[in-house]
C-alpha cells in the first residue's frame, strides 16, 4: 500500500475540531446547490437507493453549462497544479453525492473528517482565496456533478485537463484515508471491516488519529505499522472507557500512559 506524498505546507498539519467543524458546515457540502449557482433552478436527478458500483459512467461529466469554458479549463489547471484542492474537490463531491444517493448515510464523510482531523476543506479555501475568480465556478461545478451524477456507478469526471473517477462506496469504505491516498487496493487494517458510520461515532476514533494522525508524508512501511498501532490503541482506548469515565483524570492518565507505552513500539522512523 503507498501512500502519496504530501504536499510540503499539508505535512505535521493538524485542524482543532471545531474549527474543521466550523469549516465543514460553513461550506455546508454544496448539499443545497445554491452556493455555486443563486438563482438557478437545480437539475437535481432524484435520488435512488445505492446499488452494487457496475461499470463507470460511459462518458465524462463536466458540469454541463454550469460554468464557462474558460473557467473550466483554469479550474482544471489549478486542480492539476495543486494536489491538496483536488483532494479538497473529491471530498466535496464525495460527500455531496452521497447525501443524494445514501440518504440514510448522510453526512459520515464530513463526520468522520471531524472525528479524524483531517483537514478537509481547508486547502479549497486556500487555493479559492488565491484565485477568487474560480470560487463560484468551483462550487457551482461540484453543484451541478453532485446534483446530476448518477448513483450506484463509478462516476468520471472531467475538468479542462484534470480527470478522476470517484467509486463513492469505495472512497467512503476507505475514509479517511482515501482522502490522501485516493487510490487504495484495499482498506488499511485499523478500518477494514468497520463501516463509515461506526468508525465516525466511536468515541475512541478522535483519540486514535490525535496520537497518530494521517497528515504525515510516512514511507509504506511505516503505513502499515501505524494502521497496526491505531487498531491496538482503540482497543486500549475502549478498554478504558468500559472502565471509567474518560474525563476522570486517573483514567486519562492511565490511557495517556498507555498510549505512550504502544507508541514506543514503533521504530523511531515512524512515530
Amino acid at each position: 500500500m503507498t501512500r502519496v506524498p504530501l504536499p510540503a505546507h499539508r505535512r505535521g498539519r493538524v485542524v482543532p475540531p471545531a474549527a474543521l467543524a466550523a469549516v465543514i458546515l460553513a461550506a455546508g457540502i454544496l448539499y443545497t446547490w445554491k452556493i455555486g449557482a443563486p438563482g438557478r433552478a437545480s437539475r437535481q436527478t432524484p435520488a435512488t437507493a445505492m446499488a452494487s458500483v457496475t461499470d463507470a459512467t460511459d462518458a465524462p461529466l463536466d458540469g454541463g453549462d454550469a460554468i464557462e469554458p474558460a473557467q473550466r479549463n483554469a479550474l482544471g489547471a489549478l486542480l492539476l497544479a495543486r494536489e491538496d484542492f483536488a483532494s479538497d474537490f473529491r471530498f466535496l463531491l464525495a460527500a455531496s453525492l452521497r447525501d443524494r444517493c445514501a440518504p440514510a448515510h448522510a453526512h459520515e464523510l464530513a463526520r468522520m473528517a471531524i472525528a479524524a482531523g483531517v483537514p478537509v476543506l481547508a486547502d479549497a479555501k486556500t487555493a479559492l482565496t488565491e484565485h477568487p475568480e474560480l470560487r463560484h465556478p468551483a462550487y457551482a461545478l461540484v453543484s451541478r456533478l453532485a446534483a446530476t451524477a448518477p448513483c450506484g456507478t463509478i462516476v468520471h469526471v472531467a475538468v479542462g485537463k484534470f480527470a478522476m473517477d470517484l467509486d463513492l462506496e469505495r472512497y467512503a469504505a476507505m475514509f479517511p484515508d482515501s482522502y490522501f491516498t485516493p487510490d487504495l487496493d484495499s482498506p488499511p487494517s485499523d478500518i477494514a471491516g468497520r463501516d463509515l458510520r461506526e468508525r465516525a461515532a466511536d468515541p475512541c476514533t478522535p483519540v486514535v488519529y490525535a496520537a497518530l494522525p494521517l497528515n504525515t508524508e510516512r514511507t509504506w512501511q511505516c503505513t502499515g505499522l501505524r494502521a497496526t498501532l491505531r487498531r491496538r490503541l482503540r482497543v486500549t482506548c475502549a478498554d478504558a472507557l468500559r472502565e471509567g469515565s474518560p474525563v476522570d483524570a486517573r483514567m486519562s492518565a492511565r490511557l495517556v500512559a498507555s498510549i505512550r507505552d504502544e507508541l514506543q513500539q514503533l521504530p523511531s522512523i515512524c512515530r
